[in-house]
């Protein structure tokens, strides 16, 4: 979520700019950051830890997003639930700090590479349930019966969010 001093900034449109598609080439093996959006104005974002490599999210970025990770060196995302920019670990002291960004082939989907940070509470975690990742369960093939991964939580969510209503859409 933007903070105040978030808004009294100069737009990040008049400091990082995206270059406009103008060829196969150019988007595929140029020189050029020419990211290619959704229809919804997205980008989807696979997260990982740099140094296991464990995959701890997939989350969305909006153009501001995009740029402010870009420009800060921590995630920043567009919570499609919430509708609202999103800088990771703002609430829950579990910052993002990026190692490495990638962008595939057609620069349609992105893939951070971050370290953690542990917030005062909690070991080093992404998931807002509490857990270290997002992909902390398990689908049986055959079964589609679900487990667990990961079967302790790097934090007490409640403690971490209070009374912040749950992002998670039924």
């Amino acid at each position: 979520m933007s903070s105040p001093t978030d808004q009294a900034e100069a737009p990040l449109t008049d400091r990082v700019r995206f270059a406009p598609r103008t060829s196969v080439e150019q988007v595929e093996e140029g020189q050029e950051l020419a990211p290619r959006f959704d229809r919804d104005g997205l980008l989807a974002c696979v997260t990982t830890d740099a140094t296991s490599g464990e995959v701890l999210m997939l989350g969305y970025m909006n153009r501001e997003a995009l740029e402010k990770t870009i420009l800060t060196g921590e995630a920043y995302y567009w919570s499609r639930s919430r509708q609202v920019l999103w800088h990771k670990g703002a609430t829950s002291g579990l910052v993002q700090h990026v190692v490495e960004m990638r962008i595939d082939d057609d620069q349609d989907a992105l893939w951070l590479r971050v370290s953690l940070a542990a917030a005062t509470h909690s070991a080093p975690a992404s998931c807002h349930v509490g857990y270290r990742s997002c992909f902390y369960r398990t689908v049986e093939p055959t079964t589609g019966k679900l487990g667990y991964a990961e079967t302790e939580k790097a934090f007490d969510p409640k403690q971490v969010y209070g009374d912040a209503p749950n992002p998670t859409v039924l």
